[in-house]
């Protein structure tokens, strides 16, 4: 078993907030749970070191995996009491202020770990780098250098020594280690993931729009069939298409949009379109589909959802539907509020095999995704 100490003491002062950061909540979510949770789902001891004032509230969200110890008055001294209860061979030390660490990123350290004695993640440097000191302004080679971030990794009894023996102040770990063990070779992880660390208030936004990205996407999936009938207008995404049959129901049977529409209440797990919709209630009786898919997005709108993107086929043997495509796109995105690009349509046949093939049913299938609110990347 591997030992993450995740330091979560400091008062976060620079990032002006009204309460520690570690406590600030993020999809009511405290900022330390975060680190805290990608450690125990991979089955790590857990070391959580808080400030003394904010250990009452910590303790509301830990079970006993969680060791809890107080920190000292800065960040070293905090350390140092986190790996005084490291009994495992591995300690990695954690910023509990940079809460998008993955899974992933600690896999890629374990994995160095089985050949070096000290591993850092790093970001690698994207923009121009520039040395300047107030006279001289000189390029700098950006692929020389890169920013640190955590976890860093490490034999615990290396750094535990380092640590015991250290009266120098250092900016991370793994300049201490680097310190004490000048030989040794540190093993660098490129990470090109966010990895953000909240220390001033426009961090707090870019670490939030992450977070809630990640928790906050459903997908929706319906498959939806009628049958063709004499007599009956062919609407498809709402747009009348020339045929000699129609597609029968007690709405205009518009199986696209049908399908499109269950797909946006399964995403929200709401039931099918019948449970909203019945077939029995006469005021649907011939009802315009669109005006049900107007009805649908209000509901996922009350809840908080816009749509990101549908993606919908149509299975028709006849009649050709390509030239009707961009109309039923446009007029989907119209209803919906959303652009056109946001919509994929596609129309195949069924090879005339079963119902469809033979010209006796058509259907439609669509996946639809939804996130909360209304910024997309």
């Amino acid at each position: 078993m591997n030992t993450a100490i995740v330091v979560a003491a400091g008062t976060g002062s620079r990032s002006e907030l009204k309460e520690s950061k570690i406590l600030y909540k993020i999809n009511n979510k405290p900022l330390f749970m975060y680190s805290v949770d990608q450690f125990l789902s991979l089955g790590y001891e857990v070391i959580l070191v808080v400030s003394k004032n904010d250990k009452q509230e910590v303790l509301k969200y830990v079970d006993q995996r969680v060791k809890v110890v107080i920190g000292g008055k800065n960040r070293s001294e905090s350390v140092k009491n986190g790996l005084k209860e490291v009994v495992n061979p591995y300690v990695y030390i954690h910023d509990a202020a940079r809460p998008l660490i993955t899974k992933d990123m600690i896999l890629q350290i374990e994995k160095a770990l089985e050949v070096y004695d000290a591993v850092t993640l790093a970001e690698p440097i994207a923009s121009a780098l520039k040395y300047y000191d107030q006279k001289t302004l000189k390029s700098v080679d950006r692929n020389q250098h890169i920013l640190t971030q955590t976890p860093q990794a490490f034999l615990t009894e290396k750094i535990r020594y380092a640590y015991l023996r250290n009266e120098k102040s250092f900016d991370d770990d793994i300049s201490l280690y680097q310190s004490f063990y000048q030989d040794d070779l540190i093993k660098v992880i490129l990470n090109h993931k966010p990895n953000t660390k909240l220390t001033y208030p426009k961090d707090i936004e870019k670490i939030k729009h992450i977070l809630e990205d990640k928790q906050t996407m459903r997908i929706g999936h319906s498959f939806d069939l009628h049958q063709l009938k004499k007599d009956r207008k062919l609407i498809l995404g709402g747009i009348q298409i020339n045929h000699s049959k129609g597609l029968d129901g007690h709405s205009d049977a518009d199986v696209l949009t049908h399908a499109i529409s269950e797909a946006m209440l399964g995403a929200l797990a709401l039931g099918d379109l019948g449970t909203h919709f019945p077939d029995t209630d006469s005021k649907y009786k011939d009802v315009a589909s669109t005006q049900l898919l107007d009805l649908v997005l209000q509901k996922i709108n009350q809840m908080g959802y816009v749509i990101g993107n549908i993606d919908a086929t149509i299975y028709a043997q006849k009649p050709k539907l390509s030239k009707y495509i961009q109309d039923m796109r446009a007029n989907l995105s119209n209803h919906l509020k959303i652009k056109i690009e946001q919509i994929s349509i596609k129309a195949t046949t069924y090879e005339k095999v079963d119902a469809i093939g033979n010209e006796k049913a058509m259907a439609a299938e669509a996946v639809v995704l939804l996130k909360k609110g209304n910024i997309w990347l």
